[in-house]
């Protein structure tokens, strides 16, 4: 009797640990471009710029709005490495502060995502 309920204990441990292990994975799966739609309708706005410190949209995010019809500068802390654009914008990425030309690391166009931008390069500044 004692080793039925131990393997039914047994059973139900690992069925929860199965659950639990179907619902991480189902958290890992958002979609960047789903992430960032929800990080910005947390903060009222339809139109934004989110970057992810590591490539393959991992790591810190951060969320850039307010920026329509600027061609500003700015610059990025953390750097970033990944970014998805959910404006009618285009941004171009520089390594470095300053947005300088020579540095540059890659665009992103109106609703596209980029999960790198030059092999291992980070954005410092953007436009």
């Amino acid at each position: 009797m004692r080793n039925r309920f131990a393997v039914a204990l047994l059973a139900i441990g690992t069925a929860t640990t199965a659950a639990a292990g179907l619902f991480a994975a189902a958290a890992q799966a958002e979609s960047p471009t789903t992430a960032c739609r929800q990080a910005l309708t947390d903060r009222d706005e339809f139109h934004g710029v989110c970057l992810w410190a590591e490539q393959d949209f991992q790591g810190e995010m951060t969320v850039l709005t307010n920026f329509q019809g600027t061609d500003k500068c700015g610059n990025l802390s953390p750097t970033a490495k990944s970014a998805v654009n959910l404006s009618d914008e285009e941004h171009l990425f520089y390594q470095g502060s300053g947005c300088q030309w020579q540095l540059f690391v890659g665009a992103v166009q109106p609703w596209e995502s980029r999960a790198e931008f030059k092999e291992d390069a980070a954005a410092g500044s953007w436009r």
